[in-house]
């Protein structure tokens, strides 16, 4: 089972089958920065698709306005982590996919299909994590990672900014929940510098990613005052 990844929006006017043409990539920048929060919130909660984790709508006129059903074309053998899900769309909102009029309507759709075919069990919960993605914009925290001691715990929380920028919250508490640090990183347009935590009674350190792009970067260094 694969935590979601990343939700990508679609459109099409010929069948989503094998042989026809691949439907066309649509979605504004607000639009986009939406999605990745809704994707951070379910990704926080360990929502799962099964076995793909990028979920790609398709909104067509080839199936009836209302109805969901995945796409009948055949599974990319190179590319097995995504799966079209079509979605049956009237045409005269077919043509006002790529105006902000569409967008309600966009997230309406998507909460119904992941009710439907992904969250039967637990529809409030998925339908109340897409609210507060869309509702509290690029003010909502998610939590990203924890690190805990018998007397500690660290937890870096992170805001998806407007600017497509990740601004992460270091937040240190005792064993009592008494907040004993609380610092903003860096904003970044990737997580490259949020790599393992490392606690200890006197400081917290967040070391960067172990990979070739993050030899420069030094760890963040925080002492804990009491």
């Amino acid at each position: 089972m694969k935590t979601i990844s990343d939700i990508r929006l679609f459109r099409s006017t010929v069948p989503n089958t094998d042989g026809n043409p691949q439907p066309l990539s649509i979605g504004s920048r607000q639009l986009n920065l939406v999605l990745h929060r809704i994707v951070m919130k379910l990704r926080e909660q360990n929502f799962s698709l099964g076995e793909f984790d990028h979920l790609y709508l398709n909104f067509t006129t080839q199936l009836a306005a209302g109805a969901f059903s995945p796409a009948a074309r055949s599974v990319d053998p190179y590319h097995r982590w995504y799966r079209y899900y079509d979605v049956g769309t009237a045409s005269e909102i077919y043509q006002q996919l790529d105006s902000e009029s569409s967008f309600g309507y966009i997230i309406a759709q998507l909460k119904s299909l992941l009710v439907s075919f992904f969250a039967a069990n637990n529809p409030c919960s998925v339908q109340e994590w897409i609210d507060e993605a869309v509702e509290k914009g690029e003010d909502m925290l998610v939590l990203y990672k924890t690190k805990q001691t018998p007397k500690l715990k660290a937890s870096i929380f992170l805001q998806y900014l407007d600017s497509a920028e990740y601004l992460p919250h270091l937040f240190v508490w005792d064993g009592s929940g008494e907040e004993l640090l609380h610092r903003q990183l860096a904003p970044a347009p990737d997580l490259a510098a949020i790599g393992e935590i490392q606690l200890s009674s006197k400081r917290v350190t967040i070391k960067p990613r172990k990979n070739v792009f993050t030899s420069s970067l030094s760890p963040y260094v925080f002492e804990i005052e009491r």
